[in-house]
């Protein structure tokens, strides 16, 4: 059976491609109803999986994918890609006025490709190897450990903003087709096709050729991958560039129908010895090369991530473009003939009105360009100054670099011409940080005021608010984290569990100490496994009274982590308090070894020793004590009862004397003796 007509072909790849678009739509109109749904098929969220291990629905894509090329070849590039459909429809659109766009030919634009690749997805496992670190076992996860694996809840966790989508699509799919040429994108910026490129070289299924071709070059004319099609099939009696798409367009187009898809030796490395390496003259000089490197990677470091919104596909193509352009206006002074897509900016060694308009516009680009590299400086390194803060090793470390981090990051919301989110929350963090607290809640407002569900901000304000003793300001932002943070990922569950932690700190300043204990035991509830909110939760019980609830939570927080001399303290003086005074000792001997010069401390376990008759090592304690603070009024008091217990009034006469004038209630017989405090922080 003959192949089918030219048209055919074009007809039915360019209903595949439609329904790319239709499956998007349907895909996303399900997660908005059911609230969630299947993973986005991002092929970027390879790199999740080989940092993270978690098996996610890109992952599984790609590998689906990579081993149909494998198998098939380029086809889901030409029949299924979503940009391919944009730079096709650019393609049709530019025909239909009689333009037909012939890809630029460079160097250093075809390294584009598999250099970014190797970038994505090989140079972290080489840096992770260079550091001796483990590599990830591949593991299932859901969106409460933080990246779901299939189905989520968090459609748009890895996708751009709608604006950056449209303007991938109109850079991407439009833009770089009309100033590069047809294909470029896949040619030139595509990582994705360059592993597909490298698995098609492998793959049996081969666009060939039979006896029947007359060498008329009707299919090279067809090609709008820039093959010389009728060269390598007689070269190689198949296409063997890894650059074919499989589109179909030589196959259909062959008026004696000399091609066919069918099995053959895999290609492997041929194409070294055909056309695409060399025998055409390229566009540009081994100097102009240079240049677009150059500039294509200024470009790329540049708008990659600018105001957090750029994504790195975008990016990569806007440096394409910037680097071509550049080439072009410095051609503008040297070339006697210039002509940029379907523009003549230069004939007969004069500018056209086209090239003196292109001029003006080069030097408005430049400046915006520039403009962009230095915001993008500022948020950078303000940026990674705010990570290294977090990650810093000590508090003086830390404390030096914040105020370096804040000028960038102030710097770049000063000059940049829209707000970059992750700047401003940066600001309002370092703003807490520096305890400049004006400055961090007038940049949370302007982040509420975009951003209202923004439960991290909400926090962060209500944090500041309440470090100004604005307490009742606080609250509200706080009960609005605990209303909105209703989801299941770990950053949700970390927000609720601080802001029930803020509202409990903010009641105990009122002196509210049951709502405090009803907020702190909603902490333990949602995570039972921290010693701290149970340290604290212990000494606000006892404030309550609540002995018996106390003494069990406070000791189970030192069983969890026994370095919380806090814990042990409090524990120690309910006991105390009790009477059960040989249980306390070791309370309070173990807070002691943890903070040995707290007079506190010293002097309960002075008074515990004195109760227990061990008078030589009560007097020790209660000595040191007053050693540290003179003025320690309860520390005299049990001091001078230890000195009568051990019949010697005469020494014991000054110590009463001393706390009588220091506290009033120990001139009264029976007076106070044992401080009964119980910090209810951890």
């Amino acid at each position: 059976m003959p192949p089918w007509p030219r048209h055919k072909y074009a007809r039915a790849r360019a209903i595949c491609l439609s329904l790319v678009y239709i499956v998007f739509a349907i895909h996303i109109v399900h997660w908005k109803l059911a609230g969630k749904s299947l993973a986005p098929l991002e092929l970027n969220e390879v790199m999740y999986t080989l940092e993270l291990g978690i098996i996610t629905a890109g992952f599984l894509f790609m590998c689906f994918l990579a081993l149909g090329t494998l198998v098939f070849g380029r086809f889901f590039c030409s029949w299924a890609c979503h940009l391919m459909v944009l730079q096709d429809l650019c393609s049709w659109l530019l025909s239909k006025l009689g333009l037909r766009r012939k890809p630029i030919r460079s160097r250093v634009l075809l390294l584009v490709p598999p250099l970014t690749a190797f970038y994505m997805f090989i140079w972290p496992q080489l840096v992770r190897a260079w550091q001796n670190r483990a590599f990830p076992t591949f593991h299932w996860a859901t969106d409460a450990e933080g990246w779901a694996s299939l189905v989520t809840n968090n459609f748009w966790r890895n996708l751009p903003s709608p604006p950056m989508i449209a303007l991938t699509f109109l850079v991407c799919g439009f833009l770089i087709v009309y100033l590069l040429g047809t294909r470029t994108f896949c040619a030139y910026v595509c990582p994705y096709g360059a592993i597909f490129a490298l698995t098609d070289r492998f793959s049996p299924t081969r666009i060939r050729v039979s006896d029947q071709c007359r060498q008329c070059g009707t299919c090279t004319q067809a090609c709008t991958c820039g093959i010389r099609v009728h060269e390598e099939v007689h070269q190689h009696g198949m296409i063997v560039n890894p650059a074919c798409l499989k589109d179909l367009d030589c196959v259909g187009s062959c008026p004696q129908h000399a091609l066919r898809v069918t099995f053959a030796p895999p290609a492997l490395f041929k194409s070294f010895r055909s056309g695409r390496f060399g025998s055409l003259p390229y566009d540009f000089t081994l100097g102009e090369e240079l240049l677009l490197a150059v500039v294509f990677l200024l470009g790329l470091v540049t708008f990659r991530g600018l105001y957090s919104r750029i994504p790195f596909l975008l990016a990569l193509g806007i440096g394409g473009i910037l680097a071509v352009l550049t080439v072009v206006t410095l051609q503008l002074f040297y070339r006697p003939e210039i002509t940029l897509a379907t523009l003549t900016l230069k004939h007969n060694r004069r500018l056209t009105a086209a090239g003196r308009a292109f001029g003006v516009f080069a030097v408005l680009l430049a400046a915006f360009v520039g403009h962009c590299a230095f915001v993008r400086y500022h948020e950078f390194l303000g940026l990674w100054q705010t990570r290294t803060i977090q990650a810093a090793a000590t508090a003086a470390e830390a404390n030096a670099l914040a105020p370096v981090a804040y000028a960038h990051l102030r710097a770049a919301d000063r000059w940049g011409l829209i707000g970059n989110p992750n700047v401003e929350r940066s600001i309002v963090a370092l703003s807490s940080r520096l305890l400049n607290l004006g400055d961090a809640e007038r940049y949370a407002q302007r982040l509420l005021l975009r951003y209202p569900d923004d439960c991290g901000v909400q926090l962060q304000l209500g944090q500041c608010l309440l470090r100004e003793n604005r307490a009742a300001e606080a609250e509200p932002h706080f009960r609005a984290v605990v209303a909105q943070s209703g989801g299941n990922s770990i950053e949700a569950r970390t927000l609720l569990l601080e802001a029930h932690q803020a509202l409990a700190s903010m009641l105990l300043q009122r002196g509210d100490f049951a709502g405090a204990a009803a907020e702190l035991r909603t902490v333990l509830k949602l995570d039972p496994q921290q010693p701290a909110v149970q340290a604290q939760l212990g000494g606000v019980l006892a404030e309550l009274g609540q002995t018996d609830e106390a003494i069990e939570m406070l000791t189970e927080a030192t069983r969890r982590d026994p370095t919380r001399a806090g814990a042990h303290y409090n524990l120690g003086a309910i006991l105390g308090h009790l009477g059960r005074f040989r249980e306390a000792i070791p309370c309070y001997e173990r807070a002691l070894a943890l903070t040995p010069d707290d007079v506190d401390v010293l002097n309960n376990l002075g008074f515990a020793l004195c109760r227990t008759g061990d008078l030589d090592r009560a007097q020790q304690r209660l000595q040191r004590a007053l050693a540290l603070n003179p003025n320690s009024a309860a520390a005299h008091f049990n001091l001078a009862d230890v000195l009568t217990a051990r019949q010697q009034p005469d020494l014991a006469l000054p110590h009463y004397q001393a706390a009588a004038h220091l506290d009033p209630r120990y001139a009264v017989p029976g007076g106070a003796i044992q401080s009964r405090q119980f910090p209810t922080t951890p």
